[in-house]
């Protein structure tokens, strides 16, 4: 029957709790484990592609100087660029496979919301949504903000000994708030909602929406095994919409 849900405090660990629940949701779905590996591969072999390329500019092209100070400035950006990268890199991945291959994440997200609410799940598949251009457009805005920011943070950690603990935490603030957009993105898509209505919901759920990318984003920058769990958390952002985003329509049984 239906039952009036509260709505969960904007916090930090209220993310954290739902991304625990979405974890469980996804591992006991079969659908989510029929479906998920397509997107969990696209997202690894991308997310492999930028840690390599960019690494290789971090490590490669950057040459160590003899002098003390420059040598200590070089080894602090290889440190904390090699930090941002691990946090960043799988994230940007997931917003250039959304773009290029945006039914791949829709999939697992309705297999992990039918699991919750089949009726909504269905409302949802049904609905017309913002359409392919508006929904490019929001992918693509979304993305050049992610990699606008990144680089200031990626600034910040030029910051001799201080940089390279302040820029990954800065990242990792920044990268999973971040994700919980991205996996969001086939649920506002078909809500119909334009990049500042996106903005909006993002904002009013702000520390909840870090608590729950935090955990996923620690474990996606796992090298090699982590992006194979990005088809988890995108069915467990069902559970954000259920339990945070609409929470007055969750049926319980």
């Amino acid at each position: 029957m239906n039952t009036p849900v509260p709505r969960l405090p904007d916090s930090p660990m209220s993310g954290v709790t739902l991304a625990l629940r979405g974890l469980r949701l996804a591992l006991r779905t079969p659908a989510v484990r029929r479906i998920y590996l397509r997107l969990a591969l696209a997202i690894a072999v991308t997310a492999g592609v930028l840690v390599v390329g960019l690494g290789y500019v971090i490590w490669g092209l950057i040459p160590v100087p003899e002098s003390t100070w420059l040598y200590l400035l070089v080894w602090t950006l290889r440190v904390a660029g090699t930090a941002l990268v691990l946090i960043s890199a799988p994230v940007m991945a997931l917003f250039v496979v959304n773009i290029v291959f945006p039914f791949l994440g829709e999939s697992v997200f309705l297999a992990g919301l039918r699991a919750i609410d089949p009726a909504r799940a269905d409302e949802l598949a049904a609905a017309e949504g913002a359409g392919l251009r508006s929904a490019t457009v929001s992918s693509v805005r979304r993305l050049l903000y992610f990699i606008g920011v990144s680089v200031l943070i990626f600034l910040l950690a030029l910051v001799p000994v201080l940089g390279a603990v302040l820029g990954p935490l800065a990242q990792l603030w920044f990268t999973a708030r971040m994700l919980s957009w991205e996996l969001l993105d086939p649920y506002f898509d078909r809500r119909g909602l334009d990049y500042a209505g996106q903005r909006a919901a993002m904002k009013a759920h702000r520390a909840t929406m870090f608590g729950f990318g935090a955990p996923w984003t620690l474990l996606l920058a796992v090298p090699v095994v982590g992006p194979l769990g990005f088809g988890l958390a995108q069915a467990g952002a069902a559970v954000l919409v259920t339990e945070a985003l609409e929470p007055a329509g969750r049926r319980q049984p």
